[in-house]
């Protein structure tokens, strides 16, 4: 069991510096995230069915662009990659504090989408980690981003309160900016082979054709079509009771106990496998949901957002090293692509939906939706074989 968990020294210095990129990049996130749908909704001319558009255009920009943010990083290096994305992303980001109107927004966070790098740096890393450590590699990882996150979502509301929502905008692009100077000067490029990748439309097509992608990719979907739309509504409905400055009292106990959760059951994915753990994270949150269904009251909101936030770190991990099993080191940036696309994809959805669904029905009704998504998800995943059946090439 000790040589399971134990990293060379190469593989420490890899997750050292992808988790401080990420967990600094995170912490900006974060800031901004839990009042994302109070600033929205507050911007002149906005609605709950346009804030959702806000929400929801971000995952369409970044599903257009991380298959091809992928495959350039199978050709020009990981490294390259990210620094251009997280430059894009910081210029959206800081456009879209000095929204004045909702249309305004909506277009800056086209912009921030368009720097789509979350798979070319869970490439990275994974390319980097040998196969049997990495979902270990990904809950260290999980967990310096769980304490970025715990930071950011304890003072969003704080901030919001004494300063004003903008001024997370321009605190994240700081936190990017560091990042980006971090790996300019820290971090090695990775490049998959010495050789470019051959990456054709025929070895494409036979990534998407993968039955286990496919049933990943699906559960990522609706894990993030139902996160933007617990964390649409959720500071919306709490708020009615708390205020904007209350909020943190909120989002920091789901912070922390989500950060606990995905350490301890992303080092455990090693030894019990994927669909266990997954099916694990799924229960938490179809018990979140049942919670709101059945009950009413701040309370129930509360212990409901903490228990779905658990299962939701708890597949923060365990995902993304399902996905990197695939058997094609060169085609690694590209299969983490498809799967990425999938996740934003569903948060997207998530997010238009959402806001719709609140402007016209009772919240329970959405709630309801991602009730019956979730027991699809928990029928796909039971479904999954770690790639031993399909291969790379069989359909």
């Amino acid at each position: 069991m000790k040589n399971t968990i134990s990293f060379n020294p190469d593989e420490k210095k890899l997750i050292g510096g992808i988790s401080l990129v990420l967990a600094t990049r995170m912490l900006g996130v974060s800031l901004i995230i839990p009042m994302f749908s109070i600033f929205a909704t507050s911007i002149p001319g906005s609605s709950k069915t346009l804030a959702g558009v806000a929400v929801g255009i971000f995952g369409i920009a970044q599903t257009i662009m991380q298959v091809p943010m992928g495959r350039l990083s199978d050709r020009w290096g990981r490294k390259q990659t990210t620094i251009l994305g997280l430059w894009i992303y910081l210029a959206g980001t800081v456009l879209s504090g000095m929204a004045t109107s909702i249309y305004y927004l909506i277009g800056a966070r086209i912009f921030a989408g368009a720097g789509a790098v979350s798979g070319v740096t869970m490439a990275w890393l994974t390319d980097g980690i040998n196969p049997c450590r990495r979902n270990t590699a990904l809950s260290y990882v999980g967990m310096s981003i769980g304490l970025s996150v715990i930071i950011g979502f304890t003072l969003s509301s704080l901030i919001a309160e004494l300063i004003n929502i903008p001024a997370l905008f321009y605190l994240c692009g700081g936190f990017i900016f560091i990042s980006i100077v971090y790996i300019l000067t820290s971090m090695d490029n990775r490049l998959v082979d010495e050789e470019e990748p051959e990456i054709s439309i025929h070895n494409f097509a036979t990534i998407i054709k993968n039955r286990d992608l496919r049933r990943l990719s699906l559960t990522g979907f609706i894990a993030f079509f139902t996160l933007n739309g617990i964390f649409f509504s959720m500071p919306l409905l709490i708020r009615e009771d708390m205020g904007v400055g209350g909020l943190w009292k909120v989002f920091l106990p789901v912070a922390f106990i989500g950060t606990g959760f995905m350490f301890y059951f992303g080092r455990k994915a090693d030894v019990a496998g994927t669909v266990r753990i997954a099916l694990t994270a799924l229960i938490y949150q179809l018990a979140a949901i049942t919670l709101v269904l059945a009950g009413s009251g701040i309370y129930v909101l509360i212990i409901s957002f903490i228990l779905f936030y658990a299962g939701h770190c708890i597949l923060s991990p365990v995902l993304p090293a399902a996905v990197s099993r695939y058997p094609s080191d060169s085609s690694r940036g590209s299969v983490m692509g498809v799967f990425n696309s999938s996740q934003f994809i569903g948060g997207s959805l998530g997010g238009f939906f959402s806001g719709f669904m609140l402007d016209h029905f009772n919240y329970k009704i959405l709630f309801g939706v991602l009730l019956v998504l979730l027991v699809i998800a928990v029928i796909n995943t039971a479904r999954y074989q770690n790639f031993m059946q399909d291969g790379a090439a069989t359909t």
